[in-house]
């Protein structure tokens, strides 16, 4: 009996609401609303164009693309930095203005020298300080340094 029921009640349901799928009929809705259409039929005319992907956009969004773009640049640049010819200027004047091998050896006369003459004029710097030093033993004992030491300390005391 329950079963009787519920199929009556499903041909009463049924009936009462149309279980049809609606159709839509374009004639019709253009004769309905022919305003509605024109403004449709205007604005399809502007925009006709079909849609295209850009490749570019694609792969700047891409983070793996983004992170090898970064690595190819900054390999770029160290090539162009480690690459590009290094402009030397010969500046005599570093040379002929320090006149004792201590002033040809401050961290201000080097430092100056190798940014005028690169490490050609900074050794050429300590060629001619080793050289106005004159000659040193090859060998020295511990006797002879303490002696010049202690000699170099007491002309220090007398001045």
């Amino acid at each position: 009996m329950n079963e009787q029921k519920e199929r009556h009640l499903d041909e009463l349901i049924s009936r009462t609401i149309n279980t049809t799928k609606p159709e839509f009929d374009a004639e019709q809705w253009m004769q309905k609303y022919p305003e509605e259409f024109q403004m449709l039929k205007s604005r399809s005319g502007q925009d006709s164009r079909v849609y295209q992907p850009n490749i570019w956009r694609i792969i700047i969004k891409s983070p793996i693309m983004r992170i090898a773009a970064a690595v190819i640049i900054i390999v770029i640049g160290f090539f162009v930095i480690h690459n590009r010819p290094v402009e030397r200027v010969e500046s005599p004047e570093v040379l002929a203005v320090s006149k004792s091998p201590a002033e040809l050896t401050t961290f201000a006369s080097l430092t100056f020298a190798y940014r005028q003459g690169g490490i050609e004029l900074f050794e050429e710097m300590c060629d001619r300080a080793i050289s106005l030093a004159g000659p040193r033993p090859a060998e020295i004992s511990v006797q002879k340094l303490l002696k010049e030491f202690n000699r170099r300390n007491s002309e220090r005391e007398r001045l």
